[in-house]
């Protein structure tokens, strides 16, 4: 299994806590690497250490049935998040991790490794409300969009997709540019942010090319494409 390519600043997500990168509030399955010669962060496991504190510090209460079951409370109820078989196999059936609760978005994150993808959901704590969500959760500034990012077992990087707050998708890709036959990166994207108008906007250094900002656009007849164009 390749490790995740996180190409922002990875915090746990520790209740009450986020972490604050290119002007949104970032939520993340990760513990933080002190080896300095790791490059990659490891993932919250079940029943860590990590896991334990974060359902002891749950607003409403929170708790492992067993190895294969979190219970988690919402202001008007609970939500059950089961395991699915084979249970030891990491790439194969469902596994949750309860990763913590983020007061100031109003979340619970946990993260989700379900046949070989590294994905994750939101549990809203006002409407109990299960959203789409990720690895790690870039929230713009006003809290109305979210990025999340997934994991591909074997892929060189990682999926991002956009969604609005309520869990709606507005768009998914690569995390970066790649050629038009999809089958080479051309640049990885680096310090993805925000602009202004709640538009995704990121670094690209493609071999040969001068450093370039694109950013996320709706084009005309509906889609989406990172503008301007870099050439491959």
């Amino acid at each position: 299994m390749k490790q995740p390519l996180l190409a922002l600043s990875a915090f746990l997500l520790v209740p009450g806590a986020a972490g604050q990168v290119a002007n949104g509030s970032v939520l993340n399955c990760t513990i933080p690497s002190h080896n300095p010669k790791r490059v990659m962060d490891d993932f919250v496991t079940p029943l860590s250490a990590e896991e334990t504190l974060g359902l002891k510090s749950a607003p409403h209460g929170a708790r492992r049935v067993g190895q294969h079951q979190l219970e988690i409370s919402w202001i008007g109820g609970t939500r059950i998040f089961k395991d699915k078989p084979p249970y030891d196999e990491p790439l194969g059936g469902t596994h949750w991790t309860y990763c913590g609760y983020n007061a100031s978005v109003g979340l619970y994150m946990l993260l989700k490794a379900e046949e070989g993808l590294f994905t994750g959901a939101l549990l809203d704590d006002k409407t109990g409300s299960v959203l789409p969500g990720g690895q790690k959760i870039v929230f713009s500034p006003d809290v109305q969009y979210y990025l999340a990012y997934e994991q591909p077992d074997g892929m060189d990087g990682e999926m991002i997709k956009l969604f609005r707050r309520d869990g709606l998708p507005i768009w998914e890709g690569y995390d970066g540019i790649l050629t038009s036959d999809g089958k080479t990166v051309v640049a990885n994207f680096e310090n993805m942010r925000w602009d202004s108008q709640n538009r995704l906007q990121a670094e690209v250094r493609p071999k040969g090319q001068k450093p370039t900002t694109v950013t996320l656009t709706k084009l005309s007849d509906g889609k989406w494409d990172w503008l301007p164009h870099i050439p491959n």
